[in-house]
């Protein structure tokens, strides 16, 4: 349903899943809970004949428990400068940069 401007009105709240879907979850939670001490054996059955598919469903299963890593992208405005306060340097610290600085030539 929607108001006289168009917006929908009533209904779920966003990023709430509805009933279905959290029923689905919750049978999905307790039945891996009630075979946690099958899953060993179950893995160990695979990878008898299949390594490779043992592995592949360990990291299957690995979406449901641990949180997937999103991607994260970072900016930062660097200023360089190419001011130096020498002071700071004591005069062989000066004498061996300059040096290092002509063997570069």
């Amino acid at each position: 349903m929607a108001d006289k401007n168009g917006n929908k009105t009533g209904g779920r709240k966003k990023g709430v899943p509805n009933k279905t879907t959290k029923e689905i979850r919750e049978s999905f939670q307790c039945f891996v809970e009630d075979n946690v001490d099958n899953f060993q054996e179950w893995l160990d059955r695979v990878a008898e004949t299949n390594p490779a598919k043992a592995i592949e469903l360990v990291n299957n299963m690995s979406e449901y428990i641990l949180p997937k890593l999103s991607r994260s992208e970072i900016k930062a405005e660097i200023e360089v400068t190419d001011e130096v306060d020498l002071s700071k340097f004591s005069t062989s610290e000066l004498k061996k940069a300059i040096e290092n600085d002509k063997d570069k030539d």
